[in-house]
């Protein structure tokens, strides 16, 4: 085991953020770009659009848990830390994720009312390609779902990648990368994903970058998801 522990920390950093990108968004990212050309898979409503049911959301936590293990023990034994991506929870910090939550669903509702007023038919066959949540799901999946996602997300794609790449690309660089892998792991969204995701992705990624501060990032993302998996996002989408 010192053998192996030794290896891992004589890997490159080029490496290393090979290893931490392939292993936690490569399939996403791969299945993503699959579904783009098929009908959504088993878990799919008339018009090919898929559904998160119970099925698909143990299926969502499964395979974070078992991806955050690996990545979790491959990037302590490479000396990262809670502290290096700035992962601390305190009453300003949430506060800052309410905020930050609301700040989002404010540009992305301007975004999608401006794309419905200049292209309304474009908008209104990409809604029925975007993904929804089975009526009978279970509330106590969602927040596990959620919450599960938001924090695998938000280290991977927000606290890893944008502090490897800062110091050495630039911050423009390292946001905009982390919203282009974001992006690709989110196309089975269809259409709706351009002007959604790489907004999220931008908002949340320039936050970090500016304050070093992950924790708003991951409890907008959570509730961010529980909305859009329970009958208030079901509300809000009319």
């Amino acid at each position: 085991m010192k053998q192996l522990h030794e290896l891992i920390r004589r890997l490159p950093a080029g490496v290393e953020f090979l290893v931490v990108v392939t292993w936690a968004f490569g399939l996403p990212i791969f299945s993503s770009i699959l579904m783009m050309g098929s009908e959504g898979g088993p878990a799919a409503r008339a018009g090919g659009a898929l559904v998160f049911n119970n099925a698909a959301l143990i299926n969502i936590v499964s395979f974070e848990l078992l991806q955050s293990a690996v990545l979790v023990w491959f990037l302590w034994v490479r000396g990262w830390t809670l502290e290096k991506i700035g992962l601390s929870v305190s009453w300003r910090t949430t506060w800052h994720g309410w905020l930050l939550l609301l700040a989002t669903y404010v540009v992305l509702m301007g975004l999608q009312w401006l794309a419905g007023l200049f292209a309304p038919g474009e908008i209104q066959t990409a809604v029925q390609r975007y993904p929804s949540a089975d009526p009978l799901v279970s509330m106590q999946l969602v927040f596990l779902a959620s919450t599960v996602n938001g924090m695998f997300e938000e280290v991977f794609v927000a606290g890893y990648i944008i502090t490897a790449l800062a110091p050495v690309r630039g911050t423009w660089t390292a946001v905009n990368v982390s919203t282009v892998i974001r992006l690709l792991y989110h196309l089975y969204q269809g259409p709706l994903a351009l002007i959604t995701i790489i907004p999220i992705g931008l908002i949340f990624g320039h936050y970090y970058a500016r304050t070093r501060q992950l924790w708003p990032l991951i409890l907008a993302h959570i509730l961010i998801d529980i909305i859009g998996l329970s009958a208030l996002g079901r509300w809000l989408e009319g």
